[in-house]
C-alpha cells in the first residue's frame, strides 16, 4: 500500500496559505491525498514519505526525457552562469528557432511564449489579424488552455453535447461568444458550420490526436479534409500540438501524419520540463507580426535558460531510435493491459499511439470522439489506477498514459507484472 502520512501533513499545512493546497486544479484529485514530491530522477519520483514511484504521467507531459537528464542539466547550468534573463536578444533564441524550422516539416517561422495557454491565444490573435475574421471553430472534448474564451465544451456532459458550454464558473458568455463547437471526426459538421457562418470563421483549431480527452485517433481523411475545408473557406488551420509535439515524432503530428497546417502550437515536451511554448508555421500568416497588423509580447519570451533546455531536449530526442523506443514501450504496456483485461474478463480498449495513449474500461470499440469517451467506466479505471498506485506506479486520471525516453526495459519489468496483478485484483 502507498503511504501518504507525510503528504497529508504537507497538504494540510499548504491549505492554510495556498488556496486548495495545490497550484493547479488538475492536480487536486489525482490521488485521494495530494502527493508531495521531494525529488525526481529519470522516470521516478521520490515522495515526502520516502517512496520511489515510477511515473507514467511525466508531470502531465513535460518530462519527456525524465528528471535529472545529463544533457539538459549541462545546458541549463551552463546558461545560468551567463545570465538568467536579459530583456534583449541572444544566440540561444536564434539557434532554437533555426532548429525548430529544421526538424518540424513545413515550419517557416516561429515565435516564443511561456505556456500552452499563452501560445493558443497568440495563434488565435494571429489568425484573426491575418483573416480579418473573429469567429473560431473548435471541437468537443478538446482542451486549448484555461483562458475564458477557449475553456468551453472541454468535457461536456451528455446534456451539454451539441452546444458551446462553459467549463467552469466565472466565464461570462460574451467571452466565448465567438467560439463555435462541433463534434470531432465529423467533416460534415465542420462544413455545415462554415456554411452557417459563411465568411466569419477566422481559424479552425484541433488537437491532431485527441490526447486530452481519450486519445481518440483521427479517422482516415479527417485531418486532410479539415485542412482543405479551412483553405477553401479562407480560415487559418491550427494544430494544437501542446501534447503531440515532439512526442509522437520529432516533428510532431506534421511528421507523423504528413500534414502541414497553417500554424502549430507547441509546449509541454518542447523544453523537457521547463516552461516554454512556441507557435510556428507559414511565414505568410506570421507576417501580421512583422507588418504591424497585430503584436506578440511577453517579458519571459525566449528566456535563455528555457531556450537552452529546449535545444538540449530536441537534440536528445533527435538521437536515432528514440521515438521507436518510446512507441515500443507504450505498445508493450497497451498489449499487457489488453491481455490482462481479457484474462480477467474485463471489457476494455486502448487507443492512441505508443508514446501517448488512453485506456477505456467498459468499451468494446475505440472511441472516435468525446461522446464515445464518456461512455467508458471511469470508476472502474480509477480502481485500476489505485491498484497500480499501491504497487508504486503512478498513472494519470481518465486513462491517459505518457511514455518518455527515460522509460526502459527495466521499467517494463516492473510495470507489466503490476498491470497483471492490478487487473486480477479488480
Amino acid at each position: 500500500m502507498l503511504k501518504t502520512e507525510k503528504s497529508k501533513q504537507l497538504h494540510e499545512r499548504s491549505c492554510r496559505s495556498l488556496v486548495t493546497g495545490v497550484s493547479t486544479a488538475f492536480r487536486r484529485n489525482v490521488t485521494p491525498v495530494p502527493l508531495f514530491v521531494e525529488r525526481g530522477d529519470g522516470p521516478y519520483f521520490y515522495d515526502a514519505d520516502g517512496q520511489e514511484l515510477l511515473d507514467y504521467g511525466l508531470a502531465w507531459g513535460p518530462l519527456i526525457l525524465g528528471n535529472n537528464h545529463a544533457g539538459v542539466n549541462a545546458a541549463i547550468t551552463g546558461q545560468l552562469s551567463k545570465g538568467y534573463t536579459f530583456g534583449y536578444q541572444h544566440h540561444g533564441e536564434i539557434e532554437l528557432a533555426e532548429r525548430l524550422c529544421e526538424v518540424i516539416p513545413g515550419m517557416e517561422r516561429v515565435i516564443y511564449s511561456n505556456t500552452g495557454s499563452e501560445a493558443v491565444q497568440s495563434a488565435l490573435r494571429i489568425a484573426r489579424a491575418f483573416t480579418g475574421r473573429n469567429k473560431i471553430l473548435k471541437f468537443e472534448g478538446h482542451y486549448h488552455g484555461w483562458m475564458n474564451n477557449m475553456l468551453v465544451s472541454v468535457h461536456p456532459s451528455p446534456e451539454q453535447l451539441g452546444r458551446t458550454s462553459p467549463s467552469c464558473g466565472g466565464q461570462p458568455a460574451e467571452e466565448y461568444s465567438l467560439v463555435i463547437t462541433v463534434p470531432w471526426n465529423d467533416l460534415e459538421a465542420v462544413e455545415q458550420a462554415f456554411e452557417a457562418h459563411k465568411g466569419e470563421i477566422g481559424a479552425v483549431i484541433t488537437e491532431p490526436i485527441l490526447v486530452n480527452s481519450g486519445s481518440c485517433m483521427p479517422q482516415e481523411g479527417f485531418l486532410d479534409g479539415l485542412l482543405e475545408l479551412a483553405r477553401l473557406h479562407g480560415a487559418v488551420s491550427i494544430f494544437d500540438e501542446v501534447i503531440t509535439g515532439f512526442r509522437i515524432a520529432l516533428g510532431g503530428a506534421r511528421e507523423y501524419f504528413g500534414l502541414h497546417p497553417d500554424l502549430s502550437i507547441y509546449a509541454k515536451a518542447i523544453a523537457g520540463g521547463f516552461s516554454m511554448s512556441a507557435v510556428g508555421g507559414r511565414a505568410e500568416v506570421l507576417s501580421v507580426l512583422e507588418d504591424g497588423r497585430t503584436t506578440h509580447a511577453g517579458t519571459y519570451n525566449g528566456n535563455p535558460v528555457c531556450t537552452a533546455a529546449a535545444r538540449a531536449t530536441i537534440d536528445a530526442l533527435a538521437t536515432p531510435g528514440t521515438h521507436d523506443q518510446m512507441h515500443a514501450h507504450g505498445y508493450a504496456i497497451r498489449e499487457a493491459i489488453e491481455s490482462a483485461a481479457q484474462e480477467n474478463e474485463i471489457p476494455l480498449v486502448t487507443c492512441g499511439v505508443g508514446s501517448a495513449f488512453s485506456v477505456h474500461m467498459g468499451l468494446s470499440d475505440p472511441p472516435a470522439s468525446w461522446p464515445d469517451v464518456i461512455k467508458a467506466d471511469s470508476a472502474l479505471y480509477d480502481r485500476f489506477r489505485t491498484a497500480m498506485r499501491d504497487r508504486h506506479i503512478l498513472c494519470l486520471p481518465e486513462g491517459r498514459w505518457y511514455i518518455g525516453a527515460a522509460h526502459s526495459d527495466a521499467e517494463l519489468e516492473k510495470t507489466i507484472p503490476a498491470i497483471q496483478e492490478s487487473m486480477k485484483e479488480l
